[in-house]
């Protein structure tokens, strides 16, 4: 879960760096290994910042690094700190080593007994199935008249809908947010909700792992709210970020995924009111997104729809310059055309002042 820092106490990389006596590449590879990872992140600038509790651990980690024990042992010895452990887990890896190759060969034997269905038989079984029950969906996003570029990405097929907020600046966001884009679209195919998850993991991984190796997207990451279609009729919804989703049944709005900030927090701790918000000076500092770290915590539920029923995916640049009546009075006025509300809401917002790209994605099923 998001650690709860106190806005005052966040340390920005720079200063870390100096604190800790780590050089920021070294506090990147230790990230990377998912042994230290930022608490919060600048989705503007891809800033990272980090707590002071984390001063001791980064500390440990490298001390234990340069005493030459490999990064994977010392994320075991960190979960789990104890002296003893030193010397108790040399011998569980050797056990474990030993205990994995016998189940490895086993499952090699399993797997040459099964025989998976063939490719057209899954492809023939997924076109019946989206035969009998769709997703209708329409999308719209602008770039604004403030930003240079659009960073956001949005997917609206017949069974995935999806806002990608693209985040550290061009070209890095956009990158990113078509990362995830791409591996959404191809790793669900609507069998399980678990699919949604793994596609969105894996694009996190991606994007970190890319950014790495490539120093010009270095501070990339992205947000991302999906919403896919799944065999039995219900929806599997992710979100990681502060892009949102909406329910909209019986002319009320709802919203269906928390914020991953640092004002949601303060919110949620009673610490400041939901108008406050924005004037906060902290106000859009994400707690978690896709590409700040090797792994990534996701927001993920299943949804059962009622006949009438639409769902609102919007980028912040949209719920920033529109409140939730203005959201409303659009739906309702816009009842039968999908299309045309998600662009009576984008315009909306981007002659609201358009501070941010704009995006909507507006999903119902069909049967």
């Amino acid at each position: 879960s998001s650690c709860l820092v106190p806005v005052e106490d966040l340390i920005p990389i720079g200063e870390f760096s100096d604190r800790s006596g780590l050089s920021a590449k070294r506090l990147r590879t230790y990230a990377a290994e998912g042994l230290i990872v930022p608490a919060a992140v600048d989705p503007a600038s891809g800033y990272r910042y980090y707590s002071p509790s984390q001063l001791r651990s980064a500390q440990l980690i490298d001390a234990l690094r340069q005493a030459g024990m490999p990064l994977a042992e010392i994320r075991v010895l960190m979960c789990e700190p104890s002296l003893d452990q030193l010397d108790v887990w040399a011998r569980q890896l050797e056990r474990d080593s030993t205990l994995r190759q016998r189940a490895l060969g086993l499952a090699r034997d399993l797997l040459i007994e099964i025989e998976p269905p063939s490719t057209q038989q899954q492809s023939e079984r997924h076109q019946e199935d989206s035969r009998m029950t769709t997703l209708q969906t329409a999308g719209r996003t602008e770039k604004g008249p403030v930003r240079e570029n659009n960073e956001d990405v949005i997917v609206a097929t017949d069974c995935l809908a999806m806002i990608a907020d693209g985040m550290g600046g061009h070209p890095s966001g956009e990158v990113a947010a078509n990362a995830v884009a791409g591996a959404v679209r191809a790793g669900f195919s609507g069998h399980s909700a678990e699919e949604l998850t793994a596609a969105i993991r894996a694009a996190n991984w991606a994007i970190w792992d890319r950014a790495a190796a490539h120093s010009e997207l270095e501070g990339m990451g992205t947000t991302v709210c999906a919403v896919g279609l799944l065999e039995d009729g219900r929806l599997a919804l992710a979100s990681v970020g502060d892009t949102r989703a909406y329910l909209w049944r019986g002319g009320q709005l709802t919203q269906l995924t928390q914020d991953h900030s640092l004002t949601a927090q303060l919110i949620e701790r009673g610490e400041i009111r939901v108008e406050d918000a924005p004037q906060h000076p902290h106000y859009g500092i994400l707690t978690r997104a896709l590409g700040v770290g090797p792994d990534v915590e996701i927001d993920a539920t299943t949804l059962d729809i009622e006949e009438g029923d639409r769902l609102l995916l919007c980028s912040d640049g949209l719920v920033n310059e529109l409140s939730l009546t203005e959201i409303a009075s659009i739906m309702i006025s816009d009842d039968k055309d999908l299309s045309s509300m998600a662009a009576n809401l984008v315009n909306k917002a981007v002659d609201n002042g358009g501070r941010d790209n704009v995006s909507a994605v507006l999903a119902e099923i069909a049967t």
